[in-house]
Formats: structure tokens, sequence, C-alpha cells
């Protein structure tokens, strides 16, 4: 067989990692105040700002955001970014999220604080507009299924995870086939800064 190189250019990266979940955080999100989404697949908090009311908390995950944009994307400290708007989610039994993403942010992640088995894993799906070739939609049989040809991404989640990812990348949350409510927190950053330079800067505010 002729041997070769692949070059994966311009990957989507996503962020894991664990914060461990401190009683206080727990209690203030299962005894927040909730509505039901219009869509009537999910409850949601009333308050969509409810990281100010967790500040050890919102330090916690803005360090998780600092850690992926400075240590693995290398992005400048000219580009400061911040937390836009943070709110819970209550996924009751039978509760879904339908296929997603964040508009108007950079950045998005969810924070775990209560799940259960078969809660429902996090999933991401791949947008035809990246590749018309090898996806799932084009109906190819593969031998092994990998990030490169699948067409979604599922990621197990737990108490205490933290996921970060592009705030285009579309997503979706299986459906809770357990017996109790699951818990998670949502929260999208942008970033202010100066960038470019002569007739090109431009500065964000």
């Amino acid at each position: 067989m002729p041997q070769f190189k692949a070059h994966n250019l311009w990957p989507i990266p996503v962020y894991e990692s664990e914060a461990p979940v401190k009683s206080e955080w727990l209690d203030y999100i299962l005894n927040t105040e909730y509505e039901r989404m219009h869509i009537g697949n999910g409850d949601i908090s009333k308050d969509r700002y409810i990281l100010n009311n967790l500040p050890e908390l919102k330090n916690v995950l803005e360090n998780h955001c600092n850690n992926f944009v400075r240590k693995y994307l290398n992005v400048s400290e000219n580009a400061k970014f911040y937390l836009q708007n943070s709110w819970s989610v209550k996924h009751n039994p039978g509760d879904i999220a339908q296929i997603h993403s964040h508009g108007s942010s950079l950045l998005s992640g969810v924070y775990y604080l209560k799940t259960n088995e078969g809660s429902g894993n996090l999933v991401f799906h791949k947008n035809p507009i990246y590749t018309n070739t090898f996806h799932q939609s084009i109906r190819f049989e593969y031998d092994e299924n990998n990030n490169l040809n699948t067409g979604q991404y599922a990621m197990n989640v737990e108490d205490g995870k933290v996921i970060l990812f592009p705030s285009h990348l579309e997503h979706s949350v299986d459906e809770n086939k357990s017996k109790e409510e699951r818990y998670s927190l949502a929260f999208n950053f942008y970033v202010r800064g100066t960038f470019g330079k002569e007739e090109y800067i431009l500065e964000i505010k």
C-alpha cells in the first residue's frame, strides 16, 4: 500500500476539562426559578445572567476560557474575552435540546452540575458546508467512524465537566432517559480589544 501523509487543516477545537461541583453552586441552581422554553423541550432559568450571582463559579469558568484561548489556541493578550450571558437548564425526563448554535457570540460553553446515567449526551453536528464528500448524508459506508467522516460526535457528560466550543458549532442534547432531572449551565463569551494595524485597525469596546 502506498505511503502517505494526511494533513488535517483547520479543525474545529472543542475544549474539555473538569471543575468539581460545590454544594453551594448546585443548591443555587436547583432552587433558582425556571420557566418552560417556548419550544417545550426543557426548562430555562428566568435569570439569563445567572453567573453574576455565582462569582466563584464565574471566575472558574472564565479561567477555563482563558486556558483554552491562550494556551491552546494561542490567541494574543490584546483580545480580552468576557462573559456575555449565562443561564441554567433543567431537563426533565423525556426532555431534549434540538440542534442549534449560539448567535452573537464567539465562544460558548456548558458546565454540568447534576447528571444521571442516561440523562443525555452532548452531541456536536457536522454542518454539510464544511465538506461535500466525507459526510454521512452522502450515505457512504465506512469501515470505522472517526472525527473526520462522522456526521455527529457525542460526548459523555458527568458532574463537573466543562466543555467550550466555537459558538457557530451546531450541537444538541440527547433525550433524558433517566428518571431524574438533569441540570447544566450554559454561557457565551465575546471579545474586546484592538485588532489589526494602520488602515485595518479595529477596536471593539
